[in-house]
């Protein structure tokens, strides 16, 4: 590997857990959730300096599928480096060794920034944007009766396979879909199924002081204002927040979902990204 530049090991933990806590919001028990489920499953690239990481990225497995075609992927998730350390071009160096590697190993590329200021600069590294979502705001009128069953997360995914076959979208194996679900329960959230007409959807969803945060569904605008009351009423929220993919809807703040790099699908519906 490049100076600097190789895979983290368990050992690493501790400073990994160090670099994420400098840079983001999460609470270091939830952090620690994250290596001790998803570690031995993912790749971890960090920069180190005198044997000590002090700059790194995640490498998730995916793959972008399009009816019959499916094109392997990875996320590249929770790239940071510690404040000290910033501004020095480690980061860079990293990110530009990473796509170097995983290119050559023939993946596609996609990420999420953490803040959409960061955009130009991952533009510069040859992503591009390529998908959006849309956050809508509901406030409910009235309680309307749905039927809610709890969804595993092999049947979230089947459902979720099911839903978006007929166009480009990242699909997900079950085990990080499980470890999706897990991430939701910990922040007291429910991974379910809603029947509608004889008909079953699925919601991931999770409160969040007076909201509840729908992730992902299927359910069309429609249907979740019709029975946003119900909803709410089932987490003890005022009103609703939901992640729409942008085909589905044309109203709400209209978000950035991914930049691709070596990607040969166009608008591909993106969720589940660990945002």
């Amino acid at each position: 590997m490049a100076d600097g530049i190789r895979l983290a090991e368990k050992r690493d933990i501790p400073a990994l857990c160090t670099i994420w806590k400098s840079s983001f919001s999460d609470e270091e028990d939830y952090i620690k959730l994250f290596y001790k489920e998803n570690f031995e499953h993912i790749e971890t690239f960090v920069y180190e300096v005198n044997n000590t990481p002090i700059s790194m990225v995640h490498a998730m497995d995916c793959c972008f599928a399009a009816g019959e075609e499916q094109i392997a992927a990875k996320l590249l998730y929770a790239g940071c480096t510690l404040p000290e350390n910033r501004r020095n071009g480690c980061f860079t160096e990293l990110m530009k060794y990473v796509i170097k590697e995983e290119s050559q190993r023939g993946y596609a590329l996609f990420l999420k920034p953490s803040d959409s200021d960061h955009i130009s600069y991952y533009e510069r590294l040859g992503f591009k944007p390529d998908s959006y979502l849309r956050l809508i705001t509901i406030i409910p009128s009235e309680i309307k009766p749905v039927s809610a069953a709890p969804l595993s997360p092999a049947e979230y995914n089947r459902m979720r396979n099911f839903a978006f076959s007929h166009l480009p979208y990242a699909k997900w194996s079950d085990r990080h879909l499980k470890w999706c679900v897990e991430e939701n329960e910990y922040f007291s959230g429910k991974t379910f199924s809603v029947k509608l007409n004889g008909e079953e959807y699925f919601i991931m969803a999770a409160p969040e002081n007076n909201a509840l945060i729908i992730t992902e569904t299927n359910l069309s605008v429609k249907q979740l204002k019709q029975f946003s009351g119900a909803l709410c009423d089932m987490f003890g929220t005022e009103h609703l927040k939901a992640y729409m993919p942008e085909f589905a809807c044309d109203e709400g703040e209209k978000i950035i979902t991914s930049l691709v790099y070596n990607a040969p699908l166009k608008n591909t519906y993106v969720n589940l990204i660990l945002i």
